[in-house]
């Protein structure tokens, strides 16, 4: 049996079968780079070249609509919207390399949480590389 839900449909314990999306509560963005060294006659390192830069996105909180599960799916695009300037960039305001046109996140993982008396709670990673679009269907081609 469904709880009672008293105002907007957003929070509470009610009869959940699915949800499309989050109200974040966290968001965390980490920034990664590839480092080779060149070394010098003697072996010691003596030339850096920095990388391959990327950053992941964790977004949690919790499930904020019912509908037909948690979206997106594996290997789709996503965007961040938040009302905070510059939250929309958070993605990517740290990394060197510029964005080609589509660049944006590629989800990498979700998990959905469901307990009992609990928020349902879900769980969004997303990854960015600069040079690689998210708007075509070659981030799924094997061949």
């Amino acid at each position: 049996m469904a709880a009672t839900v008293f105002g907007t449909a957003r929070f509470g314990v009610i009869k959940e079968v699915s949800a499309t999306g989050l109200l974040v509560g966290n968001l965390t963005t980490t920034y990664t780079a590839e480092m080779a060294y060149g070394k010098n006659h003697l072996g010691c390192d003596a030339n850096l070249s920095i990388f391959n830069d990327s950053s992941e996105v964790t977004c949690s909180g919790v499930v904020a609509t019912k509908a037909t599960g948690l979206v997106p799916d594996l290997a789709s695009a996503i965007t961040l919207a938040n009302r905070a300037a510059d939250s929309l960039a958070t993605n990517s305001k740290n990394l060197f390399t510029g964005l080609e046109s589509g660049a944006g996140l590629i989800v990498t993982g979700a998990t959905l949480t469901r307990a009992n008396a609990e928020f349902e709670t879900g769980e969004v990673t997303s990854v960015l590389k600069p040079l690689i679009s998210s708007t075509g269907t070659a981030i799924l081609d094997a061949t």
